[in-house]
């Protein structure tokens, strides 16, 4: 019986896309993989130009999108207070920041948390005859919704011209402003203060169960 000769068979190598990435890609762990590489690795498989437009517009947009999402998650977490006095425009700004921050943590104490928040700032620029609002940001959400859901409490302990609130984006600021002026006007034509601000709406101050989660009716 004739004997088999053995042939060596040479194995081809599988064809890179010039990203790293090889034809057969099951086991590549993408998530692993920097982001400039994997976005190279797509361009390089897409021959779609319509396609190639679209992943390059995306892209493009990914650093202004992450900044918005640290914003929100920041806004997230903060509250906005007005009626806090400003220290004399004499001091030190180092002194006038000490001042801010003894006067925001004996508020912090009147709605009984006991944290310390990450920035506590003055917000716009200083105006002789009104305090600007001041921006304190909390490290948890938790903080957060504690500050809001105490609010109601500073009524109670002398902060009555003390005002807490959500931090908002632009267009809920301009929702809230709205409904503050049409509060107001109800208010002059009754001759009483019946119309407030709550979570966002207008309701009469007999409607409300005050428990809530965006800070003292104003």
């Amino acid at each position: 019986m004739p004997r088999t000769s053995k042939r060596n068979v040479t194995v081809q190598p599988t064809v890179n896309d010039g990203a790293g990435l090889t034809e057969s890609s099951d086991e590549t762990d993408f998530d692993a993989m920097p982001f400039a590489e994997l976005k190279n690795a797509v361009f390089d498989r897409n021959s779609d130009p319509l396609l190639d437009r679209m992943l390059r517009s995306l892209t493009n947009r990914m650093p202004s999108l992450a900044a918005e999402k640290i914003e929100e998650d920041k806004r997230g977490r903060s509250i906005v207070i007005s009626g806090i006095k400003e220290a004399s425009p004499d001091l030190r700004p180092s002194r006038r920041q000490k001042d801010l921050e003894e006067k925001v943590f004996e508020i912090l104490d009147a709605l009984d948390l006991e944290c310390r928040p990450i920035e506590i700032r003055r917000m716009g620029r200083p105006e002789p005859d009104r305090a600007r609002l001041v921006k304190v940001v909390f490290t948890s959400k938790q903080e957060w919704s504690r500050a809001l859901a105490n609010a109601r409490l500073l009524r109670s302990v002398g902060f009555k011209d003390v005002y807490v609130r959500k931090s908002m984006t632009e267009m809920e600021r301009k929702k809230e402003y709205e409904l503050r002026k049409i509060a107001r006007e109800r208010n002059m034509n009754i001759g009483k203060k019946e119309w407030v601000i709550h979570r966002g709406e207008l309701k009469r101050i007999s409607e409300l169960n005050v428990v809530g989660s965006q800070g003292n009716s104003h």
